[in-house]
């Protein structure tokens, strides 16, 4: 099927669906039947069947004027319905605009606004006589000819969106060949014949596996009920070889007495955007069995840990944990062959082996652009890479490290420290802590300017240290005090040279988590930010609790 000319993320599945190979043998499983827009449930889709459904739809939106480079856009809950608009809007050269489904309404029209949506499919939670724009409720059905269309490299397939972490989410632009150009590279990659995707589907990521898995022609299982109970039913019943989500669904995964579940059939977890913590790699590499270099059977399974962001068709670095590896310390590995990874300094010039500096990379999976934000999207170029928009460090062998985001470092009076770096030797050092987050908050009265105010911001700045207790060792522990936590995790900070935490907050596990499962570090600065003080004002509270 690679042979194929002009084959491409645009015009996969069709493909896929059209010529005799190991693709025809996919089978695409639904926790969550789809219900067919003339009546009947499935439960299950062959390529045949999704090909056949979405050439109704696409006839529906061609029906309806829907033409080429028409971005319309897909809000929606969690379900197969984003795959399946995406090969109908594809078919016609349309262009699908995925929005994660948690968006909130006015976010998520904002963003429509910025795009030019000219349409919009959605199961009733944007209005859509507020946008002026058509909008679907249900799917659209037709069966009269549509014109079919053919992709060149450059044309776009897909709007996806970041993850709004730092504010609006930004549009992100892939087209053809880019977004496809990372699963052509990897498809030699034995990754099981049974994969559970636990990707949100309104991501370009869930899109990614979903192709590799067809190429490969596994079976697939769509998962989108992630709370991990319900998960870990689900690979108990399927039986995976390989289990694929975000690092946040893992880490959920890791709370549960995983001893009391059968994941005897994984032998790979593969998770992609930020990098994961030691912490709770090691929890699950003990489970299941893989085979080794030599093709014997071992114990333990496989940790795939690719590191990437909103931004990339396919991911940059890769780094492989088994239960008997021990390289961590935020090594996120080698990127791609087909990437070019730098790190500069603030003056844009190459920084040394062992200096933290702007990560950026040069690769065919870059995205085109931001849509519609020509500026944006020139000011993360540098010498013709793309920032990335982490910290990172290359060492002698060509290993990378991230260390923080670029908006999550913090200037100190003992200089700057990164987030992302400390939270992992706190992590390691202190068992009873299952995640955490460092964020500062300021003191400064913002009196001073210029230079003075930046060096009295960074000496008035307190670190402070949300953390989530392990749940084996539960809230009542005596060793799970703030204020003794704080204390210990001082004494290891001390060893390390790095800076104390001044204030130590338990916070509940969910509060100040974002769509796609990050840590909203600028709403924990705003919510944790001390107030001025009114007399006889109760302090207020932020989802955490001192002690």
């Amino acid at each position: 099927m690679l042979r194929i000319p002009g084959l491409g993320a645009g015009n996969f599945f069709r493909l896929a669906a059209a010529v005799g190979s190991d693709a025809e043998n996919s089978v695409i499983e639904l926790d969550k039947a789809y219900r067919h827009p003339k009546g009947g449930l499935a439960r299950q889709l062959s390529l045949g069947e999704l090909d056949a459904l979405s050439d109704r739809v696409a006839a529906g939106f061609y029906r309806d004027g829907i033409r080429p480079k028409d971005p319309v856009a897909l809000y929606l809950d969690e379900s197969v319905r984003y795959l399946l608009h995406y090969i109908a809007l594809t078919k016609i050269g349309a262009i699908p605009v995925f929005l994660n489904g948690r968006l909130t309404p006015d976010i998520a029209a904002r963003f429509l606004s910025h795009v030019g949506a000219v349409a919009v499919v959605s199961d009733g939670r944007l209005p859509g006589a507020a946008l002026e724009i058509p909008y679907y409720d249900e799917d659209p059905y037709a069966t009269e000819p549509f014109r079919a269309f053919t992709h060149t490299d450059d044309d776009p397939v897909l709007i996806a969106h970041t993850s709004g972490a730092t504010g609006v989410p930004k549009a992100v632009q892939f087209n053809h060949r880019g977004f496809f150009y990372g699963i052509r590279q990897e498809i030699g990659a034995d990754l099981g014949h049974r994969v559970l995707s636990a990707l949100p589907q309104s991501h370009a990521s869930a899109l990614s596996v979903l192709m590799s898995c067809v190429a490969r022609g596994a079976r697939i299982l769509l998962a989108t009920e992630r709370e991990p109970q319900q998960l870990a039913a689900r690979i108990e019943e399927f039986r995976p070889a390989l289990v694929a989500a975000f690092p946040k669904v893992f880490v959920d995964l890791s709370r549960l007495d995983l001893d009391a579940y059968d994941f005897g059939s994984v032998s790979r977890w593969l998770s992609t955007g930020d990098a994961s913590h030691e912490r709770h790699i090691r929890r699950l590499v003990r489970l299941g069995n893989h085979r080794d270099r030599t093709g014997a059977m071992a114990p333990g399974s496989l940790f795939i840990d690719n590191f990437g962001s909103s931004e990339f068709g396919f991911a940059m670095f890769r780094q492989v944990h088994s239960a008997t590896s021990d390289r961590y310390g935020r090594c996120i590995g080698r990127p791609f062959d087909w990437i070019d990874a730098q790190v500069f300094d603030d003056t844009d010039e190459p920084a040394a082996c062992g200096t933290v500096g702007r990560l950026a990379l040069k690769s065919p999976t870059v995205t085109a652009g931001y849509w519609n934000d020509s500026l944006r999207s020139e000011k993360n170029r540098v010498r013709g890479y793309w920032l990335t928009g982490d910290l990172a460090y290359r060492d002698e062998s060509g290993r990378f490290y991230h260390v923080d985001r670029a908006s999550d470092s913090i200037a100190t009076r003992q200089g700057t420290v990164y987030s992302c770096q400390m939270e992992e030797l706190i992590l390691r050092h202190v068992p009873e802590i299952f995640d955490c987050s460092l964020i500062h908050t300021d003191a400064c009265t913002g009196a001073e300017e210029g230079r003075d105010a930046v060096q009295a911001g960074a000496e008035s700045r307190q670190l402070v240290l949300t953390v989530d207790l392990s749940p084996e060792d539960g809230k009542t522990h005596p060793e799970t005090h703030p204020e003794t936590l704080r204390r210990r995790i001082n004494s290891a900070l001390s060893q390390a040279r790095l800076p104390h935490i001044d204030r130590l907050v338990i916070k509940e596990t969910d509060a100040y988590v974002g769509i796609t499962g990050k840590a909203l570090k600028r709403a924990m600065r705003d919510a944790y930010q001390p107030a001025e003080p009114q007399p006889g004002a109760p302090t207020p509270a932020h989802g955490g609790h001192e002690e």
